[in-house]
């Protein structure tokens, strides 16, 4: 019987290039939680529409209060861009 060798990975710590890659990286590609968050939030704008135009003003309040938590998450988060605020 044989044993494979073990070899290890270095984790850390990252060189500064690397460090710099990731930063650049994670600009490109948003954590999932936040993709949900943008997703959550640019659904309820459209379900938002639909109640203003059938006249239900509390079901859009329920949404304002949804889309206002998931703008202050990606505000928290640095990543209003996700939802097409330029700033």
């Amino acid at each position: 019987m044989t044993t494979a060798t073990r070899t290890e990975t270095p984790t850390a710590p990252l060189p500064p290039a690397a460090s710099a890659a990731l930063a650049r990286l994670e600009q490109v590609v948003p954590p999932l939680e936040l993709v949900f968050t943008a997703s959550r939030y640019q659904a309820a704008t459209v379900h938002y529409r639909e109640l203003a135009e059938q006249g239900d003003y509390d079901g859009c309040l329920t949404l304002g209060d949804e889309m206002a938590m998931c703008r202050c998450e990606l505000q928290a988060a640095g990543r209003l861009d996700l939802i097409g605020v330029v700033s």
